[in-house]
């Protein structure tokens, strides 16, 4: 190994490896990285940089650059340097690579560690490389080298999407600096007659109850002080750690959460994926609520109804509700760790809408070990699409007081590690169980996959309370407690009966595991029916009881009793075919080919979260 390598580094300063940032996520390493880089402003040196990311979101990347020798031969310097998920900066090793060859045999280069690197990712188009060699083994001096993309200098695309266009500056007039940490803004308040950025430059913090817009506390109808907050792709948002820190948008006012397949949104811990040796664990953060101005069938104060973790936020409306209306959109959104507890039983969820219209878009969130449930709806006609709901410690699929929306392609899975309850679980009205507008949701596509080592965890398919509700295509395993289960005898009334069912309680298309599924039905309070009756009712198409629904992860295997079971979802009472479900030949969220989780979701069956959690 010869360790007199020099560099042709002139003109370029020197520098030292930084001090890593414990908060750093202001932008993430990603394959956008790949590919080679040069010096700005001559592009007299390059590297040709690789990012391998791992499955905890975590990743090594890994540089080649050449030095000259003392005899002008090329010599090869190669740096690797790990990234943890939200890590601006990080540091590794500086290797000298030495013969090897591709000869049969192959002879194994000889490699020797000369140094330290670290890396700082500013922004798509901006990186720095500094070098710190150790003395004793080369007499290189330290450097540091400003780099972009070189196709930045030719004219072409690096390739991969890349989000994070624009480098930190400072927090703008509506945040406060985070002391001691570098590209971090503080939130905290209300927020009134303002429309708010978080740029994907900055790791978000926020403290407490974030509220954006008003409302009139009297229960009035008219929207109070209206506010918009936009959120870029490739966000992160933490809480402070210290109180129930979660955001409230108000009926009337919106949000812009539009994520990307490549760059999703994260809401997550203050010690997720930051520094070495902190580990998140549910309950560390709120979750994101959206209220507005749709039905809801538990007026409390004026029209509105009051939210179950506050009651001094208010929602929906009992008189001539806005079923129509827009809050927004939230698209590739990941919630990990949520679930602060208010009084006993009363948690945030990751995911709540209360009250919230179909005009609102809502499609490709995740819910990731949450304390409660993965998505809670309170009354609305909000729609969504594509949904995972993983490793949670409640419910996946919660709905209350008159929700009437619709959801298609869903995926809710357990592991035992963290307990877990039901895959849905309906409710109508707790102090009304035949309020109206009864709740009555369709949902088709589900996958539910419980944890059968878990043995006192719930239901997969829950009714209760006097809600309605229909289910299509969808598939259900893994649940000790049963299947499917209903309770409360309105619940049953509401269905009407196996012979004649009312249509705003159905099943078709749906399988449940009796493998899974120690007892695949069950009933409460000693009702006019069995639901298994219900459930295989000559009414509803595609109904049945299956010994396993043959999956590999989550995606059915050939000869799968799913594939080529789902049927055309349609209003039972018109006949009509409902426009907002696509036509599906697969019973559950998965058709054995196409995975629509891929890339932007983490984890989906928990084994990461139970690794860190042994």
């Amino acid at each position: 190994m010869n360790c007199n390598l020099k560099l042709a580094m002139a003109g370029v300063g020197l520098a030292g490896i930084l001090a890593l940032d414990p908060l750093s996520a202001a932008m993430k390493p990603g394959e956008y990285l790949n590919g080679q880089w040069s010096t700005v402003p001559d592009g007299s040196r390059g590297i040709t940089f690789t990012y391998l990311k791992d499955d905890d979101n975590s990743g090594s990347l890994f540089g080649a650059t050449f030095a000259f020798g003392p005899d002008g031969d090329d010599e090869w310097v190669t740096v690797t340097i790990d990234f943890l998920e939200n890590q601006f900066t990080a540091g590794g090793d500086i290797s000298a690579v030495e013969g090897g060859t591709f000869a049969n045999p192959p002879v194994d280069a000889s490699v020797t560690d000369i140094g330290d690197a670290s890396v700082t990712l500013n922004s798509c188009g901006s990186a720095t490389l500094n070098f710190d060699f150790d003395e004793a083994l080369t007499d290189i001096a330290d450097v540091t080298w400003d780099l972009e993309p070189l196709g930045n200098q030719v004219g072409r695309s690096q390739g991969a999407e890349c989000p994070y266009e624009q480098e930190f500056t400072g927090c703008p007039s509506f945040a406060t600096e985070v002391p001691g940490f570098d590209r971090a803004c503080l939130l905290s308040g209300k927020f009134e007659n303002q429309d708010l950025v978080l740029t994907n430059d900055t790791t978000w913090v926020f403290s407490g109850l974030v509220e954006i817009g008003g409302v009139d506390s009297t229960g009035g109808s008219e929207n109070v002080n209206p506010s918009t907050l936009t959120i870029e792709p490739g966000t992160t948002i933490i809480g402070a750690g210290e109180a129930a820190d979660f955001l409230y948008v108000n009926p009337g006012s919106k949000i812009f959460a539009e994520g990307t397949a490549a760059a999703p949104i994260v809401w997550t811990s203050p010690f997720d994926g930051f520094q070495e040796g902190e580990f998140p664990d549910a309950g560390d953060v709120g979750g994101v609520v959206i209220a507005g101005n749709a039905q809801c069938n538990a007026v409390a104060i004026g029209n509105r109804c009051q939210s179950e973790f506050r009651e001094d936020l208010l929602y929906g409306r009992g008189d001539n509700p806005l079923n129509n209306e827009s809050s927004g959109v939230i698209r590739y959104f990941q919630v990990r760790y949520a679930g602060i507890e208010f009084v006993q039983d009363r948690e945030v969820n990751a995911f709540t809408f209360q009250g919230v219209g179909r005009g609102t878009v809502v499609d490709h969130i995740q819910a990731y070990r949450g304390a409660d449930d993965g998505v809670e709806f309170f009354g609305g006609t909000v729609n969504v699409k594509y949904a995972v709901f993983a490793a949670g410690e409640d419910d996946g699929i919660d709905w209350d007081t008159g929700w009437a929306g619709k959801l298609q392609y869903g995926l809710v899975t357990y592991i035992s590690a963290f307990g877990g309850d039901h895959g849905i679980e309906g409710a109508g009205n707790p102090d009304n169980f035949d309020a109206q507008p009864r709740t009555q949701p369709v949902l088709s596509n589900v996958t539910f996959i419980g944890d059968a080592a878990d043995v006192e965890n719930g239901s997969g398919i829950r009714f209760k309370e006097g809600t309605a509700g229909q289910v299509w295509n969808s598939g259900v395993t893994g649940f000790n407690n049963a299947c499917l289960e209903f309770q409360d005898i309105p619940t049953y009334t509401a269905a009407g009966t196996p012979a004649n069912p009312s249509g705003i309680t159905a099943f078709a298309g749906t399988l449940l595991s009796s493998g899974g599924c120690p007892t695949v039905f069950k009933d409460e309070d000693a009702p006019p029916y069995p639901v298994e009756d219900f459930f295989l009712s000559a009414e509803f198409p595609g109904n049945a009881v299956v010994s396993d629904l043959m999956l590999d992860g989550f995606q059915p295997m050939p000869g799968s009793p799913s594939l080529g079971n789902g049927v055309q979802v349609f209003d039972l009472g018109s006949g009509e075919t409902e426009e907002f479900f696509d036509t599906t030949s697969y019973s559950g969220a998965f058709d054995g080919t196409n995975d629509w989780t891929k890339g932007w979701t983490i984890d989906i069956f928990g084994t990461e979260a139970a690794s860190i959690a042994q």
